[in-house]
């Protein structure tokens, strides 16, 4: 009787210190490992603030690149023309300006999308 008793009590200590053991933050207190979890929080924020702010950057370098080179096209095709085609060139010019306000146009919306998305997932990390 003794002996089963006495390896009932042995198991469930072994069970309970298995437990304990595999608790990764037995260490740390309640308030440790709240401050753990807002430093993880915040490296994560920073990480995808960086990132979106590059992705941002990214897209407006390549609007703005796309935007010019075809611009620039235009008006080397513009000087081409003779004065009889002069006012050809000035309306393909100000169709490409059309162009770049819509290529700007898309980037904010990019942009915009961009920052919806951030917030989203701000939101989500935040519950």
């Amino acid at each position: 009787m003794k002996t089963k008793l006495f390896s009932a009590l042995a198991l469930a200590f072994m069970i309970s210190l298995g437990a304990y053991a595999q608790d990764s933050q037995a260490g740390m207190t309640k308030q440790e490992r709240k401050e753990a979890r807002k430093q993880e929080k915040a490296e994560r924020k920073a990480r995808m603030k960086e990132d979106l702010k590059n992705t941002g950057r990214a897209i407006g370098e390549t609007a703005d690149e796309a935007a010019q080179g075809a611009k620039s096209k235009a008006k080397v095709a513009g000087e081409a023309i003779d004065s009889a085609a002069t006012k050809t060139g000035r309306a393909v010019d100000r169709g490409l300006d059309k162009a770049e306000g819509a290529i700007v146009n898309e980037r904010d919306r990019i942009k915009a999308k961009r920052d919806s998305s951030r917030a989203e997932k701000a939101r989500r990390d935040s519950l």
